[in-house]
């Protein structure tokens, strides 16, 4: 659908056109791949001009990004059950089930395997989709601390690293099931060890 055809007034101009641009990347994404999408054909897909997207990203790979995180952020959000080790448990479960669409999945891994040689796209990776989850993964440890679920004096980039690597790993290498056994038994060890120390009787 166009940028132009505004199916609900209710939606800004600028609003409609962003959904559309994001939608049309995603579409591309998925069909021929980073390599192979060009602003000119989101353009086109989308009914906006090339200006129009340059104006919001200023490279494709920027673009690719927004694109991916509008598909995975609803779908994947960090919850507040309270406890430190649900919360790591539930928001790994939804990446799993994110990351197990077919779609997701093949954008995903070809936007990661593209970005070993593109550094734009690397950066762009890194800043617009994993800093942003590193910011709410740090949060949420901060809670845990706070409630004295979890000790203090641990490298909170080691556990992010260990969690989300993991499936990383077994999306882009190893192809083995991202499934809630899977994912509950890693929060489940990486925690283990975060235990704050028992005061002696």
């Amino acid at each position: 659908m166009a940028a132009t055809d505004r199916p609900n007034p209710g939606v800004s101009r600028s609003e409609w056109a962003r959904s559309a641009i994001l939608g049309a990347a995603a579409q591309l994404l998925d069909e021929v791949g980073f390599a192979s999408m060009t602003i000119e054909e989101v353009a086109a897909r989308a009914g906006a001009g090339k200006a129009t997207i340059y104006r919001r990203w200023p490279t494709k790979g920027t673009l690719a990004m927004d694109a991916m995180m509008a598909e995975i952020d609803p779908a994947a959000p960090f919850p507040d059950t309270g406890s430190v080790i649900e919360d790591f448990r539930l928001q790994l479960r939804a990446v799993a089930r994110v990351f197990n669409r077919p779609r997701i999945r093949h954008t995903l891994t070809g936007v990661v395997f593209e970005a070993q040689n593109d550094p734009r796209l690397r950066n762009a990776f890194v800043e617009r989709y994993m800093n942003p989850r590193r910011d709410q993964a740090r949060a949420v440890i901060k809670r845990g601390i706070a409630r004295g679920e979890i000790r203090a004096n641990f490298d909170e980039g080691v556990l992010f690293d260990q969690l989300y690597g993991a499936l990383y790993f077994r999306l882009l290498v190893s192809g083995q099931p991202l499934n809630r056994r899977f994912t509950d038994e890693l929060v489940g060890q990486a925690f283990e060890g975060l235990r704050p120390a028992s005061k002696p009787g």
